[in-house]
């Protein structure tokens, strides 16, 4: 009786055209999804055109924080700044213009945002997290949970 080997190799080549023009390919999917993503804003993060409110955005996430997801759209001269919990839910989104920030209502849940022109106190013994940076403001998280504040702060002066 006779068994047969179940692997089958047989040898297989490739002409140094098709290796070439398929990693000419495979290397520029990166900037290909990156300029379909997203553009410079003025302050050097990145936005994205598009999927404000998604859970999963076609965004690059700039948070600093691994708990969290910032994302930044732009449009029409307005930006905004999603950000998303660890498992993809809407927390808050802030829109700015210039040196004027506001929410909007997004998310399952109301939270509370102390924002430049409209400032909230913040417990004394609440964990501070910096969880986004842009050159202009940052973007805090006081406390866990429920009773968190988020803050927009300006940046230090001397950055």
């Amino acid at each position: 009786m006779q068994y047969f080997n179940s692997t089958m190799e047989m040898p297989v080549r490739f002409s140094r055209f098709s290796v070439a023009a398929t990693t000419a390919v495979l290397l520029s999917l990166p900037m290909l999804a990156s300029a379909s993503c997203c553009t410079t804003g003025g302050n050097g993060i990145q936005t994205a055109n598009a999927g404000l409110g998604e859970s999963q955005p076609v965004a690059v996430n700039s948070s600093l924080d691994p708990a969290w997801f910032v994302y930044a759209f732009q449009r029409d001269g307005v930006t905004y700044y999603q950000v998303n919990d660890s498992v993809g839910q809407v927390v808050l989104i802030i829109g700015n213009i210039d040196s004027t920030f506001w929410t909007l209502p997004a998310g399952s849940e109301s939270v509370r945002v102390s924002l430049p022109s409209q400032r909230l106190a913040v417990p004394a013994k609440a964990r501070r997290r910096l969880v986004f940076q842009a050159s202009d403001f940052s973007l805090v998280v006081h406390g866990e949970g429920q009773g968190a504040i988020w803050s927009v702060e300006p940046a230090a002066s001397g950055k």
